[in-house]
C-alpha cells in the first residue's frame, strides 16, 4: 500500500499545471460521478454542426462512437447522429431556450454506430461570453431507452385495451337489439294469452318469465356498458 507520504511526494514532483491539489482532486471526484451516469456531459459550438469541443467517455455507452471521434467533427457530427425527424425539435428547443435565457430539455433519437437509434434525454444550457454572446453551448445528455420502451409497450396495451372496449360496445349493442325484440315477443304474447283465456294461462306465465329475463338482462347488459365508457374515458 502507498502512504500518504509517497503519495505527497509523487504530488510534488508532478509539473505545476496551475490547478490545485484540491482542483485536481475536485475534477478525479467529478469524472468518478460522471463515469457512473447513463449518459455523458458535452461542451460544443452553436453552430450547425454542433460541434463537439468537450464530451465525456459514456458517449459511446450510447451510440459506440468514442468521444475522440466526435469531437472537433472528427468522424461524425453530433447533429448527423440525430434521427432527422427529430432534428429539427432540438434545434428549435436550442433556440427558444438561448431567446429566453432559459435551459431546454428535449427528447430525440441517437444514431448508433450500428445503424439503430436510441432515444435520450438531454437537458442544457449556452454559456455567454463578456460581450453577452452565445459563447458555448454545454449539458447532459441520458439514455431513456429503456423508460421508451416501457411508454410504447403501455401504449400497446391500452390500444388493446381500448380494442376491447369497442368490441364490448358493440356486442352490447346487439344484446340490447335482442332485448328489445324479446319484449316485444313477450307483449305480443301476453296478449295472445289474455284472448286464449284459461288455455292461454300457461303460455302467459312463460311470456311473464321472458318478460323479467328480458328486464334483468337489460340492467346488466346498462351497467356494463357504464362500466365500459367509464373505462373508455380514462383511456381518452
Amino acid at each position: 500500500m502507498i502512504s500518504q507520504v509517497e503519495i505527497d511526494t509523487v504530488q510534488t514532483s508532478l509539473p505545476n499545471t496551475g490547478q490545485s491539489r484540491s482542483e485536481n482532486r475536485s475534477i478525479e471526484a467529478f469524472e468518478s460521478i460522471s463515469g457512473r451516469m447513463d449518459g455523458f456531459l458535452y461542451r460544443c459550438l452553436n453552430n450547425d454542426e454542433y460541434t463537439m469541443l468537450i464530451m465525456t467517455d459514456q458517449i459511446e455507452k450510447i451510440t459506440g462512437y468514442k468521444a475522440s471521434e466526435i469531437i472537433d467533427n472528427r468522424k461524425v457530427s453530433y447533429a448527423t447522429l440525430i434521427h432527422s425527424d427529430d432534428s429539427s425539435a432540438v434545434d428549435s428547443a436550442i433556440d427558444e431556450a438561448i431567446r429566453t435565457n432559459s435551459n431546454w430539455s428535449i427528447d430525440y433519437r441517437l444514431k448508433t454506430k450500428s445503424g439503430d437509434y436510441t432515444w435520450v434525454h438531454e437537458s442544457g444550457g449556452a454559456v455567454l461570453n463578456s460581450n453577452e454572446e452565445v459563447s458555448h453551448l454545454e449539458g447532459v445528455v441520458v439514455d431513456i431507452s429503456r423508460r421508451k420502451r416501457q411508454e410504447e409497450e403501455q401504449i400497446r396495451r391500452l390500444k388493446n385495451i381500448e380494442a376491447s372496449t369497442k368490441k364490448v360496445i358493440k356486442e352490447n349493442k346487439q344484446i340490447f337489439t335482442i332485448l328489445r325484440t324479446l319484449r316485444n315477443l313477450s307483449f305480443n304474447a301476453t296478449i295472445e294469452a289474455a284472448r286464449a283465456g284459461e288455455h292461454g294461462r300457461s303460455f302467459s306465465v312463460v311470456a311473464e318469465q321472458v318478460k323479467k329475463l328480458a328486464y334483468e338482462t337489460g340492467v346488466s347488459a346498462q351497467k356494463i356498458a357504464e362500466i365500459v365508457e367509464e373505462l373508455n374515458s380514462h383511456l381518452r
